[in-house]
């Protein structure tokens, strides 16, 4: 999928689209409604809206980490399963991915769960 350059992560000197990632991983389960990705110390972190069972939102995380490894040949270094509706949009329907690392990294998201694949 193309998108403007300044979208792009880069990760182990190779650039990807957010989109395609995010793409991959919405279609794991019919319960993860939206998700985004962005890079954090040098590791890819995946924010999961998860609109099934919180007894079930562990379940999700190895079939994000092997689609996203399998498709992308890239390791999720974190997972944080939200709620649906966590995600910031912009008035153009946009994804807010900046905003969303900024709630992350002020441990603001109040996740479902979070792991740490490091």
């Amino acid at each position: 999928m193309l998108g403007m350059i300044d979208e792009t992560l880069q990760l182990r000197g190779m650039r990807y689209y957010p989109i395609d990632i995010e793409s991959t991983i919405t279609r794991v389960s019919k319960n993860i409604s939206n998700s985004a990705v962005f890079t954090w110390q040098q590791l890819l972190v995946a924010v999961v809206e998860y609109n099934g069972a919180e007894s079930e939102a562990m379940n999700i995380i190895p079939m994000v980490t092997s689609a996203v490894a399998e498709e992308h040949h890239l390791v999720v270094g974190v997972v944080v399963v939200v709620d649906p509706g966590t995600l910031p949009i912009n008035s153009r329907g946009e994804k807010q991915r900046m905003h969303l690392r900024d709630g992350f990294l002020a441990d603001s998201l109040d996740p479902i769960y979070i792991t740490y694949n490091m």
